[in-house]
This record gives C-alpha cells, structure tokens and sequence, in this order.
C-alpha cells in the first residue's frame, strides 16, 4: 500500500520504523492476537519485522490505522482483508470505518473480482463489519491459531465486485 487512506477519522497509511514499538505493544495483547491466525503470543519485538534492510516495508499490501497520528491498529486487503486494533478503541466504530475504507480502496485500484476474509468463531465484531461489509459466510473449519497454539474453528467469508459496487 503506498498512499494514505483518509477517512472521516483516520488515516490508513504504510508502516515505518518509527512505529514499531507501539505495533509491538499492541500485538503483545492476547485480546488483540487471540482473534489473529499468524500472530504468536505472547509477541515480542523478535516478531515484529515491518521493514526490508534497504528500507522498504516487508508487508506492503499492510497498512497503519491512525488516529490523531497514532497508530492504533493494523489492515491489510492483499487479497485477503485482515485487520486487529487496541481494544481501547474497540466498539467505536473505528474497525468498520477502516475496513470499509480498506475494501473500496482494494475494489478501486485493482481488477480482482473478490476479497476474502474470515474470523475466528466468537469474534463477534469481526462477525458483524464483515456482514455489514457484504460479505457473506463460504465455509467453516479449523484452522490453526499462533496465539492459541492450536486449531480453532474459523469462518471464511468473501465479497464479490458485484456485492460491493450495489452496496456502494
């Protein structure tokens, strides 16, 4: 992801150096990783590699969700929409607005005809921005959980062109 996102609140923008402490403080909540399938817990600055030695970032479709400068969460839409944010924030509307902003940011710069996504069974708003979102449930199964160690049972959901663009 190379330009910002900005939202009525917030600005989705690329990870720097800078941010790599309060990433680390985040993800080192298991409330946080508990809800992530490739986040271990407990995460340590030993997990967290945002960029290449030459500068670059090492995930550029991952983006920062900021508030007011602040990093307080993370998105990704590389094919497959992920985010997590500081329950801090949580139930403010915050997760929804970036995904939202995410998914038409995804649906704009590329030709793809769908997203995925999917939670964790018992992440309940996860649950419901993605339904909010258009998107609908495809399939159930465990699928293993670094925080947890162990498979949980995971939903996966998709959006099509077709269902964002009447949504829109």
């Amino acid at each position: 992801m190379s330009p910002s996102i900005k939202t009525k609140r917030l600005v989705l923008r690329p990870y720097g150096a800078e941010d790599g402490d309060r990433v680390a403080e985040l993800l080192g909540n298991f409330e946080v990783t508990r809800w992530l399938a490739k986040v271990p817990h407990p995460f340590t600055h030993a997990d967290l590699r945002l960029m290449n030695d030459d500068g670059s970032s090492r995930w550029p479709d991952l983006a920062a969700i900021t508030l007011n400068s602040e990093v307080i969460g993370g998105i990704s839409s590389g094919g497959h929409l992920g985010y997590w944010l500081d329950p801090a924030y949580w139930g403010q509307g915050i997760a929804s607005e970036a995904a939202r902003a995410m998914v038409d940011y995804f649906f704009e710069t590329t030709d793809q005809e769908m997203l995925e996504s999917g939670y964790f069974e018992g992440n309940l708003g996860s649950e419901r921005i993605l339904s909010k979102l258009g998107f609908v449930e495809t399939e159930r199964y465990p699928f293993f959980n670094k925080a947890l160690n162990r498979k949980a049972p995971n939903v996966d959901m998709l959006l099509t062109r077709d269902a964002w663009t009447a949504r829109k």
